[in-house]
């Protein structure tokens, strides 16, 4: 059996930036030249991120905060209303040498951090889970790594054979985690990691530009650039073609128009003035504006990493406190779950709330929950801590997954999304195949939305790449992406006690319906 591949962190991206995107081709040169030489980096000039807000809309039950029951105002009948709520994430994009200069320094510290985590001084491979390649199996040098599917699962066996017959499960949530990490502390942790005192040169001019960025927005640099977008079309061998100028219309156009970027430096640089926004200063929600000495932007390859780091010594000082008084500690970026005996709770609740003050952050108190877990005879049961007392109706919800005690599921919230892009999009193909130029005459594309949306695009299909040496497609070392039920037969999967089958089994005649 061929030995599995170390994954690459040599990626080329595909989204317009400031410059044209890198040629593939030129592997080597960017590497050697530009991303592992020391001396480079110490003095390489990053361009500003492009950010841009990425906006979902949260269709959810509204409870009460008193005893978890649905709040009477929002029913009417039989029919439940939810409440929207916008979730808005700001994302920021490095151009094209930058991605991989952060990129590479992040796998640099992960082989560091990895180290840190095995030692018997700080024991926290299980611990620390997301951001990580942590392998199923760790005996086998071919086995696929972890992913939260896997991380849920470890909880809920856990609680399954957890030794008393009554315990607790509190799960936390840090608010605005990549926001508010401080510039100092993250340096301190950094150089901790490397084992030095002081960051050497190309890894503070990485620091600095991590810390104290700049950055565009995207609407504005699409407004200056959009009559003379760069663009270049791809054959149908996969071979680049030659790059054109040509007005875009809409943002949202950018990617069928085949952009590879909004302008060259030189040009940005002419116009720079009104488009970067301040890096040394931020304006908070209140309008209060504060010097900026805490944050980093989350988007970017290294990202991820920093964040880990950053909470190195707090995940010791938790995990170490819960281990001794018998239960488990996991965090998963910025979600914390902790198993524990119910006499612990308090402490272990006020630790964890306290300890993370240290580090310039703060737990979410509206996101904070406890659960009761109970033995009745053979069964296990849950049940949400209130106020006004224990709500037995109430489910462990764990990344992306409900635990009631005896079942895993999907979390609802999870799969009504699902249907509700299903509706959506269905209702959308009927409207554009009643335009009066449209091509297909009044029928929509059958296959297209079977594909995106039931059984028949679940299966996960290689994909093959022309090779122009042999002059015929040959097989690749990836896959297409499959649709929300490829990610659903894999929780199924691997989850115990599940009954995600279930929920999704009519998902066929759901689809027929909405077609006919």
């Amino acid at each position: 059996m061929l030995k599995k591949k170390e994954k690459d962190w040599f990626k080329i991206k595909r989204y317009p930036h400031i410059g044209l995107p890198l040629n593939p081709n030129d592997r080597y040169k960017w590497i050697e030249k530009y991303v592992t030489d020391p001396e480079s980096v110490a003095i390489h000039s990053f361009l500003p991120f492009i950010h841009k807000t990425s906006r979902v809309k949260k269709f959810r039950k509204v409870y009460s905060k008193e005893n978890g029951k649905i709040n009477s105002d929002f029913v009417k009948g039989y029919k439940i209303l939810r409440n929207p709520n916008e979730k808005k994430r700001e994302l920021f994009y490095a151009s094209h040498l930058d991605s991989l200069i952060f990129s590479y320094y992040a796998k640099k510290l992960s082989e560091q951090y990895e180290i840190k985590l095995k030692s018997k001084e700080y024991n926290l491979n299980e611990v620390v889970n997301a951001y990580r390649s942590i392998p199923i199996n760790p005996k086998d040098e071919n086995s696929p790594s972890k992913c939260n599917i896997n991380f849920a699962n470890d909880i809920f066996k856990y609680i399954l054979n957890y030794p008393e017959n009554q315990f607790t499960v509190i799960a936390f949530d840090i608010s605005s985690f990549f926001d508010n990490l401080n510039h100092k502390l993250l340096r301190d942790r950094w150089c901790d990691v490397l084992e030095v005192d002081k960051l050497p040169p190309d890894h503070f001019n990485v620091y600095k530009n991590i810390t104290r960025f700049s950055h565009v927005d995207i609407v504005d640099i699409f407004k200056e650039f959009e009559n003379r977008i760069y663009t270049r079309k791809i054959n149908k061998f996969g071979k680049p073609l030659e790059i054109n100028q040509k007005p875009v219309e809409k943002l949202k156009f950018l990617r069928n128009q085949n952009a590879i970027a909004f302008c060259k430096e030189k040009e940005f640089f002419k116009v720079k003035g009104k488009l970067i926004q301040p890096s040394k200063t931020k304006k908070l929600k209140d309008g209060t504006i504060v010097y900026r000495d805490f944050g980093i932007p989350q988007g970017s390859p290294i990202s991820s990493i920093l964040a880990n780091i950053y909470l190195l010594e707090y995940d010791k000082k938790i995990n170490d406190f819960i281990q001794v008084n018998g239960g488990i500690y996991r965090r998963y970026s910025d979600d914390m779950v902790v198993v524990c005996p119910t006499h612990a709770k308090d402490e272990i609740t006020e630790l964890i709330s306290k300890e993370i003050l240290e580090y310039k952050l703060e737990i979410q108190d509206t996101k904070t929950q406890g659960f009761q877990f109970k033995r009745e005879g053979d069964r296990l049961i849950c049940g949400q801590e209130f106020p006004e007392g224990i709500n037995w109706n109430k489910n462990l919800i764990y990344l992306g997954f409900e635990f009631d005690g005896q079942n895993v599921l999907l979390k609802s919230a999870s799969l009504s999304g699902f249907y509700r892009k299903m509706k959506r999009y269905v209702r959308r193909a009927k409207r554009y195949s009643k335009y009066k130029h449209a091509k297909n005459n009044g029928e929509i594309f059958k296959h297209r939305i079977f594909k995106k949306f039931s059984y028949r695009g679940a299966k996960r299909i290689r994909k093959y790449i022309w090779s122009k040496k042999e002059n015929k497609f040959e097989r690749s070392e990836s896959y297409n992406w499959g649709n929300f039920l490829s990610y659903t037969r894999k929780a199924a999967k691997y989850m115990v006690n599940n009954k995600i089958n279930q929920q999704t089994k009519r998902h066929w005649n759901i689809l027929n319906e909405l077609i006919k």
